[in-house]
């Protein structure tokens, strides 16, 4: 892991990479997205320097960014009820397209599918829009996938391109169709769901959670669902590829504060951040999984420290003593390297991810 205390704004809402981590873009917890060049150290963030470019065509907070790595477009979406698609130009700039999104509430986070052809945009409209691009009229449309009954938080592609699965704050984890005529193809990819080429129905849902549903992942091999709840709960779902709803859940509870994001590395690796302040890391061993351990070591650092004798710690304490004969409070000490809440978590190879947060630092880690 590289730990670089530097940072450049009071805090972090989201971040993407571009392909080959050359460039970063991150929201500074408001209605801009400042981009970087990370000069070939993307783990050292004292050498990026000043932004190279601000993208301040959002009227209001930034929720999400999502860079993809083939196509080369980033995707942002904000509390003004918008997305945008920002195209690199031979200018040299970034230019945005305004998807209209049709929702009437902020949008919460926002996801390329893995071929790049579509986005989902959550929000707290009840819905989420699925977008894809029509060539013949030149603009981004939307179909909705809706029947959740609150906030929808998180979204999360199957790598079929097919479906999607979400999580919101009525408690539910949900699977849905996003298939769409003329741009997917209609072939099973192993699955025999009922109505799964039927945009917007709702595949199989997921309760286990009793609180909010904050993060969702989908497995690289198709087979598995991961989604973390509110209420510290870790949910891993194997599929079954006949009927979605006798899919079989596993659920493991923690005595740390509850994650906001969780992804998988690989079919048997996930990492989830959060509250806590120190990413986990839960693997998969003989079909069952487990909460492994914690990436953060937490160690204090010791270079100011000084050996004390018995005597000089007791007259230490004692001048620390106030008139009343009350212990003054110390000052907490955080061990991590994170500061304060871990907000995103970005996947850049199997054994490597990035995570920001509120504290404005942005941290590579390698397993």
């Amino acid at each position: 892991m590289s730990h670089q205390p530097v940072t450049i704004a009071k805090n972090f809402g989201c971040h993407a990479w571009n392909a080959d981590q050359s460039q970063v873009a991150v929201s500074p917890n408001n209605e801009s997205i400042l981009l970087f060049n990370t000069n070939g150290a993307p783990q050292e963030m004292k050498t990026w320097g000043k932004a190279i470019q601000k993208l301040d065509q959002h009227g209001g907070f930034v929720s999400a960014i999502d860079w993809h790595p083939e196509t080369n477009l980033i995707v942002t979406s904000g509390h003004d009820r918008n997305a945008y698609v920002w195209k690199y130009s031979d200018e040299g700039e970034w230019k945005p397209t305004l998807v209209i999104l049709r929702i009437n509430r902020a949008a919460t986070s926002v996801r390329w599918s893995p071929n790049g052809l579509k986005f989902g945009v959550t929000s707290g409209a009840k819905c989420v829009p699925v977008c894809h691009f029509e060539e013949t009229n030149d603009w981004w449309i939307s179909k909705m996938v809706k029947k959740h009954k609150s906030t929808v938080l998180c979204i999360a592609w199957c790598p079929n391109n097919k479906f999607i699965v979400t999580g919101s704050t009525d408690f539910k984890c949900r699977i849905f169709s996003a298939y769409i005529d003329g741009l997917d193809e209609s072939e099973s990819d192993g699955f025999t769901w009922a109505k799964q080429n039927d945009f917007g129905s709702v595949l199989c849902e997921f309760d286990q959670a009793k609180a909010w549903v904050q993060g969702v992942s989908w497995s690289p091999d198709s087979m598995q669902v991961a989604f973390t709840g509110h209420g510290s709960t870790t949910h891993f779902v194997q599929l079954d590829t006949a009927t979605a709803k006798d899919s079989t859940v596993q659920t493991i509870y923690s005595k740390t504060l509850p994650n906001l994001t969780i992804d998988f590395m690989t079919d048997d690796v996930v990492v989830g951040a959060g509250f806590d302040l120190n990413p986990q890391l839960f693997t998969k061993s003989g079909g069952e999984w487990s909460f492994t351990k914690k990436l953060d070591p937490e160690e204090e650092d010791t270079s100011a420290k000084k050996v004390q004798t018995n005597s000089s710690a007791a007259r230490n304490k004692f001048k620390q003593m106030s008139a009343h004969g009350k212990q003054k409070d110390n000052k907490t000490v955080i061990k991590t390297y994170h500061k304060n809440t871990i907000l995103g978590v970005k996947k850049l190879s199997e054994t490597s991810f990035s995570t920001c947060g509120v504290d404005g630092r942005v941290l590579v880690w390698n397993l």
